[in-house]
């Protein structure tokens, strides 16, 4: 099994529609575009809103495709640019907030290389 994306489980959300499911990793691919350079410009500017919908967005698609994990990392730091979290963001050095949004960068790039893959797997 791949680290990032559970191909039975995103298999199972569309209730085992293989051409759907193409579909959807294609629409990830294409579409979930999410720039660390752009993350890193709206920590900087302290938009932590802007941040939070930039990362909400993958959140949902990874979740839809079966990537639990980085559905999960995107889930955090929205919870941090938002504040739902102790400490949130406002409270933390924008360091601090880089070094997040690297760390999950460092992942999302694993899981777009197993997303990849996966589109070119025969019959899915």
């Amino acid at each position: 099994m791949e680290e990032f994306l559970n191909v039975k489980e995103g298999l199972d959300f569309v209730d085992g529609d293989k051409d759907l499911y193409k579909i959807l990793l294609d629409a990830y691919l294409e579409e979930n575009k999410i720039s660390q350079e752009d993350l890193a410009a709206l920590i900087k500017r302290k938009d932590f809103e802007g941040a939070a919908k930039t990362v909400h967005r993958t959140k949902g698609a990874s979740y839809q495709i079966g990537a639990k994990k980085i559905g999960d990392k995107a889930q955090y730091l929205e919870d941090v640019f938002r504040g739902k979290v102790s400490p949130a963001a406002k409270d933390k050095s924008e360091e601090e907030l880089l070094c997040l949004a690297e760390d999950f960068f460092s992942d999302y790039k694993k899981c777009l290389d197993e997303v990849e893959r996966a589109t070119k797997i025969t019959g899915c």
